[in-house]
């Protein structure tokens, strides 16, 4: 039996000029399922963008949320086909809820894109995200958080360094703020990072970073299984290489399935 892949990509402002080098690092990991934040332009030209992403990285259905405020959308593309698949409202970016049926059964997944705001907006988000999934037993959370971990183990001295823009981002009164990730992880969620010890390997910033909130190496991609899942998971890998430093500003997350 082949493994499902899961892939999570953040691919910067719809891809601009990269987008090719997007559809050669997707096409390379070869997921089962996928979800792309910062899917912007995606919808234009009669899902011109959205169509061919899909052609070219053998991903037969596929689903589009636009973001609550500017552009930064969120896809998911599968070659499972998608049952009771919703967008989630009233989220700054976007989110995407569905169902797929796989030889491991049915299985609840969310791609999400929290807000880059504050922390305790992206609170207020994950809480409406989660009600989704409430009733599902196998069910995963995919996507870019916008926020840190405490199991990743920060040194609060960098936060003498932080600008303005990491300051609001991820800290309250000088200290880091874990509270997203910490309420994810108290309902039942698991991280795969920490499975495999794997929670200091960053997801940004990349060679072509220019956000001033990541310019320092830090993780806020995230994939989270449900716990009747853990002993189907078998790998978890933060993709890097000179195509993925190159091709975004955040690198690939992917785990395994048996």
């Amino acid at each position: 039996m082949k493994n499902m892949k899961l892939m999570t990509y953040n691919i910067l402002e719809g891809g601009e000029n990269r987008f090719e080098s997007i559809i050669k690092v997707v096409f390379n990991e070869k997921p089962d399922f996928l979800v792309i934040n910062e899917a912007n332009g995606f919808e234009k030209n009669n899902n011109q963008t959205f169509n061919k992403f899909s052609e070219e990285t053998g991903l037969p259905y596929f689903k589009l949320a636009l973001s609550g405020e500017y552009d930064y959308h969120t896809a998911i593309f599968s070659k499972y086909p998608l049952k009771e698949v919703k967008e989630i409202e009233s989220l700054r970016n976007a989110g995407i809820s569905t169902i797929i049926e796989t030889k491991l059964g049915a299985i609840s997944i969310v791609g999400a894109h929290l807000t880059p705001y504050t922390e305790d907006q992206r609170l207020r988000e994950i809480d409406l995200i989660i009600s989704r999934q409430m009733q599902h037993s196998n069910k995963i959370l995919i996507g870019d958080m916008n926020s840190l971990s405490a199991t990743d183990e920060y040194n609060e001295d960098m936060i003498n360094d932080f600008n303005d823009t990491q300051l609001k981002k991820f800290t309250t009164n000088g200290k880091f703020r874990f509270d997203v990730i910490k309420k994810i992880t108290f309902l039942g969620y698991l991280d795969t990072a920490v499975i495999f010890g794997n929670q200091k390997v960053c997801t940004v910033p990349t060679k072509i970073n220019r956000d001033e909130a990541h310019l320092i190496n830090m993780r806020v991609d995230y994939i989270f299984i449900s716990d009747l899942l853990k002993d189907k998971l078998k790998s978890y890998s933060v993709i890097k290489n000179n195509l993925t430093e190159m091709a975004s500003d955040h690198f690939p997350v992917v785990i395994e399935l048996e």
